[in-house]
C-alpha cells in the first residue's frame, strides 16, 4: 500500500498508470480482505480509525476498478496504438492495456459474484456493469498471470520442490480421479513407492509407503502434519509447480464460469450451460489437455476417498455431480457444477479456490462431512 500510494500521488498526470495502478491496488488488496476481513484501505495513510469493513472496502474497490477501466478506455480512445508501458508490464500476456481492461472489468465480475450472498443489488448492479462494457478474459491464453522470465520464483513452487511440502489434497483426488479427469497429470505428479523410514517414539519405522498406489494419484488428507509418522504422506501426488512456473491470478476459464453463474443468478441473457461447457474448455485448453468434449459429456462421478495408511481417514464421496450439465437439474446443482468446476480450474491459485469454496460450499471438501453449505 505504501508503494500504491506513492503511485498515485506521482502519476495523477499519467492517467493510464494511474489506472492500471487503481485495477492493481484491488486485485491485490480483495485477496487480503477475502482473507483476513476488515483492512486498511479508503483511508491508508490517515490519521484515526482508518479501518474499513467489507462493505465500505468492495465499495471503494468497485469504485477504484470504474475509475481505472474508464481512464484507460479514455487513453485508448485518444492515443490510439500507445502502448507506454509495455516493457514494465510483468502480469499481462500480450502487454497491452487493452488486456488490462479486459482484467479490470474480468474481476469486477468477479468481486460482484463474492458479494452476491450478502448484497444482492450491489452485486446485481456491478456484474450488469461488466456485461454492458462486454470486455473480459476469453480466450484460454488470456491469462494474468506474473511472468518468472525477469528472475521472480514461484513461491509455491519454491515449497513444492525445495520444500516439498505441496500435495494434492484429499477433495482434489476424489474429484480428479473419480472424473477421470485429463487435467490430472498435468497438476499433479504420481504417487512415489519409494520405502520410507520415519521416527516414532525414538523408534526408527519403516514402511514400503505407496507400494501399492506408486504410479496413481494418492492425496493427503487435509490437516495432516509431515512430521514424525504422518511424513508417511511425503511420497504421495505432488503439485507440479515450479520455481518458474508463473503465478496465476486470473485466467479467462475462471471468468467463463463466472458468467456462467451470473446468467444461473439472471443477470445476464447468456445460456448457462454455454459459459459452463466454454470454460471447461478454455482451462482444458490452458493445460494442453485433450478430450475436453468427452469430459463433458461424462456421467463419472467424484470417488470415494481411501486413505493410504489411516482407514480411519476414509471418507465416501461428499460430491456426486457430474461433469455433464444437466439443463433438468435444479438450480442448486447448477451451481455446484459450475463452482465444482471452477474449482478445479483455479489450480494452483489455492486462495481464490479457497474464497469460492468457502463462499458455496462446492466442492464439499471430504474431510468435512458435517460440512452446512451456506444460502445460495
Amino acid at each position: 500500500m505504501p508503494e500504491v500510494q506513492k503511485c498515485e500521488q506521482i502519476n495523477a498526470e499519467q492517467p493510464a498508470l494511474l489506472a492500471v495502478t487503481q485495477i492493481l491496488k484491488v486485485e491485490l488488496m480483495h485477496r487480503v480482505a477475502d482473507c483476513y476481513g476488515p483492512l486498511v484501505y479508503s483511508k491508508f495513510g490517515q490519521e484515526g480509525d482508518n479501518v474499513d469493513d467489507l462493505k465500505t472496502a468492495y465499495k471503494q474497490f468497485f469504485t477504484d476498478l470504474e475509475k481505472g477501466i474508464t481512464s484507460l478506455q479514455s487513453f485508448i480512445k485518444d492515443n490510439p496504438g500507445v502502448e507506454p508501458y509495455k516493457d514494465a508490464d510483468m502480469l499481462t500476456p500480450n502487454k497491452t492495456l487493452a488486456e488490462w481492461v479486459k482484467f479490470g472489468n474480468s474481476l469486477r465480475l468477479r468481486l460482484a459474484m463474492r458479494v452476491a450472498n450478502v448484497d444482492k443489488a450491489l452485486a446485481t448492479e456491478q456484474a450488469q456493469k461488466s456485461f454492458t462494457l462486454g470486455q473480459f478474459l476469453e480466450a484460454p491464453n488470456e491469462i494474468i498471470s506474473v511472468s518468472t522470465a525477469g528472475g521472480y520464483n514461484n513461491p509455491l513452487g519454491e515449497i513444492n520442490k525445495s520444500w516439498g511440502e505441496v500435495f494434492m489434497g484429499a477433495t482434489m483426488e476424489s474429484v480428479l480421479t473419480g472424473y477421470d479427469d485429463p487435467r490430472t497429470s498435468k497438476y499433479y505428479d504420481p504417487a512415489n513407492g519409494a520405502v520410507i523410514t520415519w521416527k516414532e517414539n525414538d523408534v526408527v519405522k519403516e514402511l514400503p509407503q505407496l507400494f501399492e498406489y506408486a504410479g496413481s494419484y494418492k492425496g493427503v488428507p487435509q490437516g495432516t502434519g509431515l512430521l514424525s509418522a504422518d511424513n508417511r504422506y511425503k511420497e504421495c501426488s505432488k503439485s507440479t509447480v515450479s520455481q518458474k512456473t508463473n503465478p496465476i491470478l486470473m485466467t479467462a476459464a475462471e471468468v467463463w464460469f463466472l458468467r456462467a453463474e451470473a446468467a444461473l443468478r439472471g443477470w445476464s441473457s447468456e445460456s448457462v450451460k454455454d459459459c459452463y461447457e466454454k470454460g471447461v474448455k478454455a482451462s482444458f485448453a490452458q493445460w494442453g489437455a485433450a478430450g475436453a468434449e468427452a469430459y463433458l459429456e461424462s456421467d463419472r462421478k467424484p470417488s470415494d476417498y481411501v486413505d493410504a495408511f489411516k482407514a480411519a481417514n476414509n471418507v465416501k464421496a461428499v460430491n456426486t455431480l457430474t461433469p455433464k450439465w444437466d439443463d433438468a437439474a435444479g438450480n442448486e446443482d447448477k451451481l455446484g457444477r459450475i463452482i465444482t468446476q471452477k474449482w478445479l480450474a483455479m489450480f494452483p491459485e489455492g486462495g481464490e479456490a479457497w474464497a469460492e469454496q468457502r463462499r458455496t460450499g462446492y466442492p464439499r471438501p471430504v474431510s468435512y462431512t458435517h460440512l452446512t453449505l451456506p444460502t445460495t
